[in-house]
């Protein structure tokens, strides 16, 4: 007999749901303590990120060589990429400020999908030897990443002139790598 009358002691059941705000608390904690920040433990990776401005530069370069859009469009940030990763960190984003995110998506996207179409007009189907990356803008810091400002690339083209031209606008720098932020050229 157990001293229970015969009864067996059950161990009362907690329903799934309920472990759930712990169970996001501890994973949270073991990200931050593998190493990553705590300001976006949880937020989703970027994808399409490079591990330098040059190898970004590189893939956009071989897009464009190959007029292919949707690669292009692949290595700006994504809304959902923008709203998780990029907008709770600027200034804009904050109440007092009166700037709904749809807002600054849409304009942000729709500027960024028009300058791609230029991009696309003048340079589509060239194909540019990648000599260097520069930022001849400051690189702002934002508590969770990094934005280097009006990017240029210099460039060889097929004749052997050197070029130093303004492709796309700004890259993001989010632990180590390196997402192209938009086309819009700073």
């Amino acid at each position: 007999m157990n001293g229970n009358g015969g009864r067996r002691l059950q161990r009362p059941r907690v329903p799934f749901v309920a472990c759930l705000p712990f169970a996001v608390l501890v994973a949270a904690w073991m990200a931050v303590g593998c190493g990553a920040s705590a300001d976006h433990a949880l937020s989703p990776p970027l994808h399409r990120t490079f591990s330098s401005p040059e190898a970004l530069s590189d893939a956009m370069l071989t897009a464009l060589a190959a007029r292919d859009a949707d690669e292009l469009e692949s290595l700006a940030l994504s809304e959902i990429e923008f709203r998780t990763a990029v907008w709770p960190d600027l200034p804009s984003s904050r109440p007092e400020r009166g700037v709904p995110f749809d807002y600054a998506w849409g304009d942000l996207h729709q500027k960024s999908r028009n300058a791609l179409r230029r991009l696309m007009a003048r340079h589509g189907g060239e194909r540019f030897q990648l000599v260097a990356v520069r930022f001849t803008g400051e690189t702002t810091p934002y508590r969770t990443y990094r934005v280097h400002r009006e990017t240029v690339l210099d460039l060889r083209d097929e004749d052997g002139n050197d070029l130093a031209l303004a492709l796309f606008g700004s890259i993001l720098e989010r632990d180590g790598e390196f997402k192209l932020f938009s086309y819009v050229v700073d």
